[in-house]
């Protein structure tokens, strides 16, 4: 007699684990740390303070921008001691001491 057909066992994947909820901890309040101010340098924290006082007609300088001015109003006192300088030199310097704030207008 003829063996009798078995059926064919179809082979599965293994069922996954049910992936476990993770369990976070509720965030803890933090308190609000107040704005911190930008770290400016000491001149242009002067400058700050001297535009509070008197410059109300003038333009605000950005750091940066005062920075670059005061680097060339130095290069212009340091050329006026060696050597003296002209009448458009002359003219820059009063524009960069009238946007610095640094003289008396």
């Amino acid at each position: 007699m003829p063996k009798a057909k078995q059926p064919v066992k179809r082979k599965t994947k293994p069922s996954k684990p049910a992936a476990k909820k993770k369990i976070t901890k509720p965030r803890v309040a933090r308190p609000a740390q107040p704005a911190r101010e930008p770290a400016y340098s000491p001149e242009y924290r002067d400058y700050l303070e001297r535009y509070e006082l008197a410059g109300a007609d003038r333009p605000r300088l950005s750091p940066k921008d005062f920075d670059r001015l005061d680097d060339e109003l130095l290069d212009l006192l340091a050329l006026d001691l060696e050597m003296g300088l002209d009448d458009e030199q002359t003219i820059r310097l009063r524009e960069l001491e009238y946007l610095l704030l640094d003289a008396e207008q």
